[in-house]
């Protein structure tokens, strides 16, 4: 039989934080699931073709200092806040807030320290708005309400 301790260490993922070193995060859990984000909000976010995103309870991540980021709403209506660096601009972590959803955090994998531990994606979102295609067998979900629809469905099991 496994101690709590022993189920904590195996569920521990990784580090991270922005490019600068002034946001740093610790993660203490597992992840509900990660996912290809193809949203053109996710492009401009990550400066990339698309967001390579973690969704993780807040309550496994230790964030420090979160007086150094930055948050800002950038679609309505207002449920998730994208955080940047305040010293340098460089993308940090998310926070979701959804009625009657536990709290969540976003940690973009691109901040990973290292990606070892991390679990495989497990499907793309929003691929009508794709900038480029990346070429795995994942399920692709297309238009506003299916990427919506994938996302919940994966909190849900995520969260059971």
């Amino acid at each position: 039989m496994q101690t709590s301790r022993d189920q904590t260490s195996t569920q521990f993922i990784g580090k991270g934080g922005c490019v600068c070193g002034s946001v740093q995060y610790t993660i203490h859990g597992a992840p509900l699931f990660r996912a290809f984000c193809h949203c053109e909000t996710c492009q401009a976010y990550n400066q990339a073709d698309y967001g390579d995103i973690l969704v993780m309870r807040s309550g496994s991540v230790a964030l420090e200092p979160e007086t150094s980021i930055d948050f800002q709403f950038h679609q309505w209506p207002p449920v998730l806040s994208r955080g940047k660096c305040a010293d340098c601009g460089g993308v940090a972590v998310e926070k979701i807030s959804l009625p009657l959803f536990p709290k969540l955090i976003v940690i973009p994998a691109q901040t990973l320290r290292s990606q070892e531990r991390a679990p495989a994606p497990a499907f793309h979102m929003f691929c009508h708005r794709r900038v480029s295609e990346i070429e795995d067998n994942l399920p692709r979900h297309t238009g506003y309400l299916n990427s919506q629809w994938a996302f919940t469905s994966a909190v849900l099991r995520g969260l059971r």
